[in-house]
């Protein structure tokens, strides 16, 4: 072989080594960088996933928080409603009034310390229509319509009166019936009611029938509570 051949064939040798040299060192630093490159790409999602993740749960708390304050909203609606039940209901018992009040309380015919009859008659008086009684005790009243026109006996003050004189003056503009309260009764003809009191304060109190024009009339009596 001359030199010039060997010379050519030495020149390729070298060229084949130096391209294959090169697509060794570029599949090599493929090689190097491709691994690198995904992990920081998995990383990336994953921190992602995570924020995602975070947001999610953040929104459901709130979601529980928000749902937590409205079912403490409806308990605290359901307890003002419970309340005003148990206030009407208190009322209704009795009769829209208060069960105390400045001239004593309704009490039980059981703890009477004595019974006093009265009569209710058409000429618009009450049969006695003084009484006296005192602090401290308890009376029974036995009332009795003598008459043929319906009455009533409302004890109390002079607040107490004009008070049921009013409920008794709309009830009627409605067309309602009259009704019992823990100081008063309504008595037809020939009808008996009793109404029990304990006297706690001294005082001169009343006695009064509301039907219409009943009280104008004059019947009025008194209670004379000594001490």
């Amino acid at each position: 072989m001359t030199f010039r051949k060997t010379r050519s064939l030495v020149l390729l040798f070298a060229a084949f080594a130096f391209a294959l040299a090169a697509c060794g060192g570029t599949l090599t630093a493929s090689a190097d960088d491709g691994p690198e490159d995904h992990v920081e790409a998995e990383a990336d999602h994953v921190e992602t996933e995570a924020d995602h993740v975070e947001t999610e749960a953040e929104a459901h708390d709130e979601g529980e928080a928000n749902h937590d304050e409205t079912d403490a909203d409806h308990d605290d609606a359901e307890a003002d409603h419970d309340e005003t039940d148990a206030d009407h209901d208190d009322a209704e018992a009795d009769g829209g009034h208060a069960h105390e009040s400045s001239f004593g309380s309704p009490a039980d015919a059981s703890d009477a310390d004595r019974v006093i009859e009265v009569d209710a008659n058409d000429d618009f008086s009450f049969g006695p229509a003084e009484i006296v009684v005192s602090a401290g005790e308890t009376i029974t009243f036995v009332v009795t319509n003598t008459g043929n026109l319906p009455h009533d006996f409302t004890l109390g003050d002079q607040h107490a009166q004009d008070e049921h004189a009013a409920e008794m003056a709309e009830m009627m503009a409605g067309g309602d019936m009259a009704h019992d309260d823990p100081n008063a009764v309504v008595v037809e003809p020939g009808e008996t009611k009793e109404l029990t009191w304990h006297f706690s304060e001294t005082g001169t109190f009343i006695i009064g029938c509301h039907q219409p024009g009943h009280y104008a009339a004059g019947m009025v009596g008194s209670v004379d509570v000594e001490a």
